[in-house]
């Protein structure tokens, strides 16, 4: 045979090409991506009858300021970090209120930096299988209630509980403050099953210390909780979460380190946050709280945004985005007069997918009479 320099050379850049490309579709290990998040919120509210347990008026403030760094060590070994800061500072430092029956408490004035999540995933089967199995440790949020588990990224209503500037009094408060939300430190095993390409079912189980954000345990016990989700079509998803807390409460003047309180959920929520069109969301909370009377408490909530597009987005109007939502929150079911009703009504304006401006107006009523609680939230908020 012979060989024809023109065609030699042909070959031989094809074969360079083609290895080129084989590389670059290659992946490496390890491989980090960061993203973040930056949120800036003001309130003004007629709260000067709380003011002692509220502090101020009006406020501007860093809700959230987050970078994100997400990698992949190897094919099956991830790991997630969020450091964060947020909530302003005060200058007498951090200062804790405690309010109502059964006593829910806020802490003002936390700064500096905090470690939010931060943890490591092993998946225990190919990526392309329908079934996946996950080990996860380190610091997470409990498996509990659909909207806390709802990224903090694009929130419609601003806030998930009450928010600054209103008393703590939410569904999302009172669940937080009894030990059931938010993160904590543990390890955890979640399979995920995919029905088709937009589908899945999910379960998890986890094993927590129960203390919370960053903290070591402090009794023999751990607190445990289990979540599922079923998509049932596309945009419509379904869920239930259960968990134990343990604490240690004084109990008769003695600490009582076996302590543990119990709470369920049940929820669903349709579409995603930022999808054009509808998202919706609804959820009924039912529990006791961390102290040793544990008394029963609930709280119902639904949310409900319409995203509408601009037919011709322009660089500072992309999409226009009204929303409402109401939470009723009663922490203590055998005792008369001690519901909240907390009422948002956003309006969105989306300046692109990743940067929104938020306008809301917000009324805290509460069931024994007492003075409500009015007055008008803005966050200004971006992502990358």
């Amino acid at each position: 045979m012979t060989w024809h320099p023109g065609r030699l050379s042909a070959g031989l850049l094809l074969a360079l090409i083609l290895g080129a490309e084989s590389a670059q579709g290659q992946t490496t290990y390890p491989n980090v991506k960061l993203t973040g998040r930056l949120q800036e919120q003001f309130y003004y509210f007629g709260n000067e009858d709380y003011a002692a347990t509220v502090g101020p008026q009006s406020n501007l403030f860093t809700r959230r300021a987050r970078v994100e760094a997400r990698g992949q060590i190897s094919e099956n070994v991830a790991v997630y970090i969020q450091p964060s800061f947020e909530g302003g500072r005060n200058l007498s430092g951090v200062v804790t209120t405690c309010t109502g029956t059964p006593l829910t408490c806020r802490t003002t004035g936390r700064s500096g930096l905090r470690l939010r999540d931060a943890y490591i995933d092993v998946r225990f089967s190919p990526e392309a299988s329908k079934g996946a199995l996950y080990l996860r440790g380190g610091q997470e949020k409990r498996p509990f209630s659909r909207y806390e588990l709802t990224s903090s990224t694009n929130l419609p209503s601003i806030e998930r509980g009450a928010g600054p500037g209103l008393l703590p009094r939410a569904s999302n408060d009172l669940f937080g403050s009894a030990g059931f939300l938010s993160h904590d430190v543990g390890a955890s095993v979640r399979y995920e099953y995919k029905l088709d390409d937009t589908r899945l079912v999910t379960l998890k189980l986890g094993a927590y210390n129960g203390q919370g954000e960053s903290l070591n345990d402090v009794n023999n016990k751990k607190s445990f909780g289990a979540r599922g989700t079923f998509a049932v079509t596309s945009k419509l998803d379904v869920g239930a979460s259960w968990f134990a807390h343990d604490a240690i409460v004084t109990v008769d003047g003695s600490p009582d380190s076996t302590f543990t309180n119990y709470a369920f959920d049940i929820d669903a929520s349709w579409g995603k946050p930022g999808d054009e069109g509808l998202y919706a969301l609804a959820e009924y909370l039912h529990g006791n709280d961390a102290s040793a009377s544990k008394f029963t408490m609930q709280g119902v909530q639904a949310l409900a945004a319409y995203n509408i597009r601009m037919t011709s987005p322009t660089s500072w109007l992309y999409a226009v985005e009204p929303a409402l939502r109401i939470d009723i929150a009663d922490p203590n079911t055998d005792a008369e007069d001690d519901a909240a009703t907390t009422l948002t009504a956003v309006v969105g304006i989306y300046m692109s997918s990743r940067a929104q401006l938020r306008v809301a107006y917000e009324r805290q009523s509460f069931q024994d009479d007492s003075p409500s609680i009015s007055g008008v939230r803005s966050a200004l908020t971006v992502n990358f």
